[in-house]
């Protein structure tokens, strides 16, 4: 299982800041993320603030998910397979990918 830079951090910092609940490491299952699905905070985007940044659509695995319009990436949620590498490697100081639950239709 590989870690994230995010979530090895998390995991270093969660004894300083306890959360209830179980282990989000120890409970993810590839099932899951499926039901997921990215979505871009404009607001923490780099690229939104017009700076040059596009890590989330050239890191993307997934060929379409993300569309580049003006410098400024959106993901197409119908190709979207909420695999969340692009969480992981947002450079942003607030990271402007959200994963959140695909609606059902």
């Amino acid at each position: 299982m590989s870690l994230s830079r995010r979530k090895w951090f998390a995991t270093l910092l969660r004894p300083l800041n306890p959360r209830s609940g179980e282990d989000d490491l120890a409970t993810a299952s590839p099932t899951s993320e499926k039901n997921m699905v990215a979505v871009v905070k404009g607001r923490d985007c780099l690229a939104y603030r017009h700076l040059s940044c596009s890590t989330c659509h050239e890191r993307c695995p997934i060929t379409g998910a993300f569309t580049v319009s003006e410098g400024r990436p959106t993901v197409v949620a119908d190709v979207c397979t909420g695999c969340g590498i692009c969480y992981d490697v947002c450079p942003a100081p607030s990271n402007a990918i959200l994963m959140i639950p695909r609606r059902t239709k």
